[in-house]
């Protein structure tokens, strides 16, 4: 952080608590106590902060509610500076330090910073503790590999710049993705570069998402200008997804799929197929392993085919597709960066770079873990032109705050080496020797499993604040269904003699998938003309004899 930067936001708790007429650290009245929470070098940091009496209720800082609503995609208000988790579990926003009401009793204290800090539990009797009192987090792992990670999510809504920037100060991301689409109310907002507001290690960027029910929905990413309409939502299943695309490719733009797990739309292989689509959101609105939920009647074999098992299959048809992490917050059950993506950027860190990052798939997607994926010592992206005979180290490692219970790599869809983790372990490690016979993407995963959730009635596939119930990562992490701990990496290709990744099977498979969808188009889609009828056909029909071709 620039110094310029590190006075403005040292100044941010003073100003916050002047504003709501409080006193300052080193004014504090007779009847009030502050607490000031300190980063591992000692500075005053952003984090989110939970304080509970003994009787169990929630007690808020000094300029915040104890009571406040949760807010849904309904709500357009976008100040938010609390957050409301799994059995109402409310949390402050605080950006280094506050004030609190004189109390006369213990106080449960828990101190949140993101995936990389130790998470702060303690009980304090602040009756007998006036003045000043210091939280010290701690790093919960200090061998994490600093090879230029930076974090971001790529998909968020509703909240304004200044609530954007303390809460991924607090969340310890650094980049926030603020998407205009047609359902919200910001496109004056727009400027077509990180806002001012941003400090050098906190970027915040309004972008847009471009959604069409059935066919699906894109984030639009780096934007110059959005791309029309924007303001108003498609009445038909025209213009495609993929005309968007190529507009925003023309302004250097980057395109995502959008929670490509639970819902990859009509158009979803469509745009990859036609060489569209810079990644997928994999890590978004729910688990993975699941079967999408939207647009379930065009994906064939539907129990067998879940998120994760669809982008597997486009991998093996040879399209190096990256992925990518986002939360689609809309209202304050959701806390930003809950599902992020990290992005190893090679130069100076700012905005452009970490795009190009995610462009060249130099990327994992988290939800808790940390994990590091080396091929011959060379990370995610990269590629490999093999020879017969050739043998390559592969290693994986995983760091997690949260409970985990397996470390895996994979090639080509398949399991190639697994290791787990038992109850109370945070690392493991795993390493093989791997030779080749064929063109193979390689990734590494690690996760927890969901089945004692499920035993206990809990679905993964309802929303939280729907009455979902809670996992332990929902009791810190708010994402928009309930998760467990997962990463994914981005593959590295191994191709023999220049050889892409070819996979007949699956090939086949996404021609049935696009005529299941050409056959919907075709009796229920909506379009504004035949001649738009036409081009939307045609275009289906191209990508399917693309994929016969494969």
């Amino acid at each position: 952080m620039q110094f310029k930067d590190w006075v403005i936001f040292c100044l941010i708790p003073v100003l916050q608590m002047v504003s709501a007429g409080c006193s300052i650290p080193g004014e504090t009245t007779s009847d009030q106590v502050s607490i000031l929470i300190l980063d591992e070098f000692q500075r005053p940091t952003a984090a989110r902060l939970r304080l509970v009496d003994m009787n169990g209720d929630y007690l808020a800082p000094i300029g915040h509610q104890a009571n406040f609503p949760m807010t849904t995609s309904q709500d357009q208000e976008p100040v938010e500076t609390d957050v409301i988790l799994d059995d109402g579990r409310r949390f402050a926003y605080v950006s280094g330090s506050i004030m609190l009401p004189e109390i006369h009793d213990s106080v449960s204290i828990e101190v949140v910073k993101g995936f990389h800090y130790r998470i702060y539990r303690d009980t304090l009797l602040l009756s007998s503790r006036k003045g000043n009192v210091e939280i010290q987090l701690e790093k919960a792992f200090k061998q994490l590999p600093d090879e230029g990670w930076y974090t971001g999510d790529v998909h968020v809504h509703h909240i304004n710049t200044e609530s954007a920037l303390l809460q991924i100060q607090a969340e310890d991301l650094n980049v926030c993705n603020l998407l205009i689409s047609d359902f919200t109310l910001d496109h004056q907002k727009f400027r077509g570069s990180v806002e001012p507001t941003a400090d050098s290690m906190h970027l915040i960027y309004y972008n847009q998402e471009y959604r069409e029910d059935r066919l699906g929905h894109v984030n639009l990413l780096n934007l110059t200008s959005l791309i029309e309409p924007a303001k108003e939502q498609r009445q038909h299943q025209y213009p495609l997804n993929i005309d968007a695309m190529d507009q925003v490719h023309n302004q250097g733009g980057h395109v995502s799929w959008a929670h490509f797990a639970a819902w990859p739309g009509l158009e979803g292989p469509l745009a990859v197929v036609l060489k569209k689509i810079d990644a997928v959101e994999l890590l978004c609105t729910i688990d993975p392993f699941h079967e999408p939920i939207f647009v379930s009647d065009v994906v064939p074999e539907l129990p067998m085919n879940s998120g994760l098992k669809l982008w597997y299959r486009l991998l093996n048809c040879g399209f190096r597709i990256p992925v990518t992490a986002g939360t689609d917050k809309m209202g304050n059950f959701v806390t930003v960066g809950a599902n992020r993506t990290y992005a190893q950027v090679t130069k100076n860190f700012n905005y452009q770079n970490w795009i190009e990052a995610l462009n060249q798939g130099r990327t994992f997607v988290s939800n808790s873990p940390f994990l590091s994926f080396k091929v011959n010592k060379a990370g995610p992206g990269s590629i490999f032109n093999a020879s017969a005979g050739d043998v390559y180290q592969i290693s994986a490692e995983v760091w997690s705050q949260m409970p985990l219970d397996r470390l895996e790599i994979i090639a080509n869809g398949e399991l190639l080496a697994e290791i787990s983790l038992d109850h109370n372990e945070n690392y493991q490690s795993l390493e093989i020797s791997f030779e080749p016979t064929e063109s193979t993407w390689i990734t590494a995963r690690a996760y927890q499993l969901s089945q004692v959730d499920k035993r206990k009635g809990l679905s993964m596939s309802q929303r939280r604040n729907q009455g979902a119930g809670p996992t332990m990562l929902n009791r810190y992490f708010g994402t928009l269904r309930p998760e467990v701990a997962f990463a994914h990496t981005s593959p590295v290709y191994i191709e023999m003699n220049g050889a892409p990744v070819r996979s007949a099977d699956d090939a086949r498979y996404f021609v049935k998938y696009l005529e299941n969808a050409i056959d919907w188009l075709d009796q229920y889609g909506s379009f504004p003309s035949d001649e738009a009828r036409k081009e939307v056909l045609e275009a289906f029909e191209a990508g399917k004899r693309g994929f016969q071709e494969l």
